[in-house]
């Protein structure tokens, strides 16, 4: 199992953020929904959410428990780009 792409990362929440994700399972694609838990720029928990029914719960959750720390590492940048983002909409700040 490999984690190939992260698409539509949002800001669903004050402190928390959703992604689409597609999983390379045995050669096929595998779509997600990923739930981060953020404090700051960093994120500090990942869940699953909804997911294709063609792989069990507890397979993806296996994942993301060995993975977890090199996602968390790559949205970084991410995080802190869309943070910025939700500030500029709401509070209409720069940079």
């Amino acid at each position: 199992m490999q984690l190939i792409a992260i698409e539509n990362l949002r800001m669903t929440g004050q402190n928390m953020a959703g992604a689409d994700v597609v999983f390379d399972i045995d050669g096929r694609p595998v779509k997600a929904e990923l739930n981060f838990y953020l404090q700051g720029t960093q994120c500090l928990a990942i869940k699953l959410g909804r997911h294709d029914k063609g792989v069990a719960s507890s397979d993806l959750e296996a994942y993301l428990k060995q993975s977890g720390i090199e996602i968390k590492k790559q949205l970084k940048p991410d995080i802190e780009r869309i943070r910025k983002e939700r500030r500029r909409l709401v509070f209409g700040e720069e940079g």
